[in-house]
């Protein structure tokens, strides 16, 4: 291998493989790091209109034909079945916060679905990520990027300008890089952002959740649950199913994410963060003081992959910096706020796009002044999308006004 390429980026999830695939197809010479290797276990699963615009926007314009049929649920279908995904036509919200519980209405107070799409064939998706990260990793590779997993990163060193070392062990050997631009797509990680000593800003976030996550098997239909409780499903815009499925209550919130492998990803969001707990202490406890999820899940069981829950503290994170002259991070490893809305998945392709302009330009001061935008814009967008959460959170006590933030 080279010992000198033009770019290192550090993580192979789909963003950053799809952004080292672009820079290869114009010419670049990308290597990838990565610890692991894939398929692997991920959340971070549900797609949006927004998302699948910016990937037709990128494929197309990179002639990308491998990941074209990716951005709707039934190109996706007819041309990957073994990629395993979700149908999405939308959002749908039941609530379960009144004193009495959910409660079926002739007008549907109780329920909210906000329609994306009028048909299967033009729906959004959920990503099975283990499928689809593996997928993205694979295109990179055939398009000549290099990949070097199972490698352990050492040391980071920025000897000047344009001119960055690293030292990693890979299957045991002790190997240097150079590199003359780093990417951070390394997740909470933060690789590259911690070796730079950037500062966090966690503080000036105003939500402050948590999740108990995992994938599960033969999950009854949330469907089924509602005609039990004498909901006209007839009158709604799509099968409720098909959708992000969020059960709201006053002290949080159950996503439920459908793929067509028979898995379910499932996870509760308390808009608290405790103290860091077992994941299957927490997880009993959210069922028994939730006992209508009980109802909404019995005859489940957990996934054989991966086979256990997660649980994570205090989710929201945000660094000060998201790009310098000759570095920059994407948004997942600059910060996170919440899963509410899945806004992830749209925010990382929006950053692929923008880095791929950026750094396929030859002029290099237009270039660092458009990464001191880039990395201002991705600090504020992070921020705006904690506003809203944290709104939504503000109103979880009242239906109305949880709808209202929603909108």
């Amino acid at each position: 291998m080279k010992s000198t390429v033009d770019i290192v980026v550090l993580g192979s999830g789909f963003a950053g493989s799809l952004l080292a695939t672009i820079l290869a197809s114009r010419g670049r010479e990308v290597v990838v790091i990565d610890r692991g290797t894939h398929p692997r276990f991920t959340i971070g699963e549900s797609s949006t209109p927004s998302a699948d615009f910016l990937l037709r926007k990128i494929t197309h314009q990179y002639e990308l034909t491998e990941l074209q049929p990716l951005v709707a649920f039934g190109s996706w279908r007819e041309a990957y079945p073994n990629i395993s995904c979700g149908c999405k036509r939308g959002f749908s919200y039941v609530w379960h916060g009144d004193d009495g519980g959910f409660q079926a209405t002739e007008n549907h107070d109780c329920e909210l679905l906000v329609a994306a799409s009028d048909s299967r064939a033009t729906a959004d998706t959920h990503w099975y990520r283990p499928d689809v990260d593996e997928r993205f990793a694979e295109v990179a590779k055939n398009r000549g990027v290099r990949f070097l997993e199972h490698s352990e990163i050492q040391s980071i060193d920025h000897e000047a300008p344009g001119q960055w070392r690293l030292e990693f062990t890979r299957d045991g050997r002790h190997e240097i890089l150079r590199a003359a631009f780093v990417v951070d797509a390394s997740g909470p990680s933060q690789l590259l952002l911690k070796t730079l000593g950037v500062p966090d800003m966690s503080d000036r976030l105003q939500t402050k959740s948590s999740a108990v996550f995992g994938h599960f098997e033969k999950v009854p239909l949330t469907e089924s649950w509602l005609r039990e409780q004498g909901v006209t499903i007839e009158e709604y815009p799509y099968p409720v199913d098909d959708a992000a499925v969020h059960h709201v209550f006053r002290d949080g919130w159950l996503w439920q994410l459908r793929f067509e492998n028979g898995v379910t990803s499932i996870g509760f969001v308390s808009p608290e963060a405790p103290a860091a707990r077992d994941p299957d202490v927490a997880w009993k406890a959210i069922l028994d003081q939730h006992p209508v999820l009980k109802e909404l899940m019995r005859g489940s069981k957990r996934s054989t992959f991966p086979g256990r829950m997660f649980s994570s503290p205090r989710l929201q994170r945000l660094s000060a910096t998201a790009a310098g002259d000759d570095w920059a991070a994407l948004p997942f490893t600059v910060g996170f706020i919440d899963p509410l809305h899945s806004t992830g998945i749209a925010h990382s392709l929006s950053a692929v796009d923008r880095l791929c302009e950026i750094l396929l330009r030859s002029d290099s001061r237009v270039r660092n002044a458009s990464l001191r935008s880039y990395s201002a814009a991705i600090v504020s967008e992070l921020e705006h999308i904690d506003r809203i959460v944290a709104g939504c959170y503000a109103g979880l006590r009242d239906f109305r006004l949880f709808h209202a933030m929603t909108m």
